[in-house]
């Protein structure tokens, strides 16, 4: 349960981190290029076109964190039952084993409660066993398109004294100077 645990969290994270590319850098209708804004002390270093390859690379980026967006749904519709299974048998492992520093206390009641919870969570997990592959085969499909783009971008960059990247389309009306706060996408 706990490795499941790990890799949906860090699916979650690469999701964030993707949605702030995704952000960061929306298709306008007119279909725009694309431009890589480098900053430095919350300054614009240079702004660079990102060039056909980049872009491609971009574009599949993001279609891949779209396509991970309806994977998640499901995941999401029952990440509260998740949470409340979880506090659940957190709780009722507390209340079945009593511990001081001369002996040890085990509530068989509470501890057969806390087995009952896990089944509840097993079973939930397992009717939706197929999601879970879908999300973790989508995100080893954006960590592969992600690599490549990052490999792209380096390329492109090489060079360059920045602290932060802004990707931006020509029509989004985004400031090129400035810092998010602790936001860092590469």
């Amino acid at each position: 349960m706990k490795p499941l645990n790990k890799k949906i969290s860090a699916m979650l994270l690469l999701t964030s981190v993707l949605a702030a590319y995704s952000q960061a850098g929306q298709k306008t209708a007119g279909g725009a290029g694309y431009n890589i804004h480098l900053l430095k002390d919350c300054q614009l270093v240079e702004t660079l076109p990102m060039n056909a390859e980049l872009t491609g690379i971009y574009r599949e980026l993001q279609y891949q964190e779209a396509l991970m967006a309806k994977l998640e749904l499901p995941i999401d519709a029952i990440s509260g039952q998740i949470d409340d299974y979880s506090q659940q048998i957190e709780q009722l492992t507390g209340l079945a084993i009593q511990e001081n520093e001369n002996s040890l206390y085990i509530d068989k009641a509470y501890l057969a409660e806390q087995e009952a919870v896990s089944d509840k969570l097993d079973r939930l997990i397992a009717l939706h066993q197929q999601d879970f592959a879908a999300l973790e085969k989508q995100g080893h499909k954006i960590e592969l398109v992600a690599r490549d783009f990052e490999k792209e971008l380096r390329e492109v960059i090489r060079g360059f004294d920045y602290e932060h990247i802004r990707i931006t389309s020509s029509g989004n009306d985004q400031s090129h100077t400035g810092c998010e706060s602790g936001i860092t996408i590469l």
